[in-house]
C-alpha cells in the first residue's frame, strides 16, 4: 500500500510537531520526511502508517498546536513516529535526513575523516 499525498501532508505536520523550528530548523526541513519514505518502503511499514495517519485524520495539519499535541499523545503511532523522526533528524546525511549536517551541528559534532 502506498501512502496517499494526505498522508504525507499529514505526516508532515506531525513530524514537524514531534521537531518544530526554533533556531535551528524543523523536521521537514531537514529531510525527515525523505529519510521516512525510504525507511517505511524498507520496512514495508506503508500499511501501517497510512492506518495510523488516517486516525489522525486529513485536517490534523489545520489544527492549532496544542490540539495537535493533544491527538499525538493518544496516537497509536506517535512511539514509533517519534523515534524514527528523531532517528532521520540526527542521522548520516547521506541517508536522507539532517540535510547539511544540520543537527550535527547543533549538538557540536564534527566530522573529522
Amino acid at each position: 500500500m502506498e501512502l496517499s499525498e494526505a498522508h504525507w501532508s499529514t505526516l508532515a505536520a506531525v513530524v514537524d510537531r514531534i521537531v518544530p523550528a526554533d533556531e535551528w530548523p524543523s523536521a521537514t526541513q531537514v529531510g525527515v520526511l525523505e529519510f521516512l519514505r525510504h525507511l517505511i518502503a524498507e520496512q514495508g511499514l506503508e500499511a501501517r502508517y497510512a492506518e495510523g495517519l488516517t486516525e489522525l485524520g486529513d485536517s490534523f495539519a489545520a489544527l492549532n498546536p496544542g490540539r495537535q499535541d493533544a491527538l499525538l499523545l493518544q496516537w497509536s503511532l506517535i512511539d514509533l513516529v517519534a523515534s524514527q523522526t528523531i532517528e532521520g533528524y540526527y542521522a548520516d546525511p547521506g541517508n536522507g535526513g539532517n540535510r547539511g549536517g544540520v543537527a550535527w551541528q547543533m549538538v557540536g559534532f564534527k566530522v573529522t575523516a
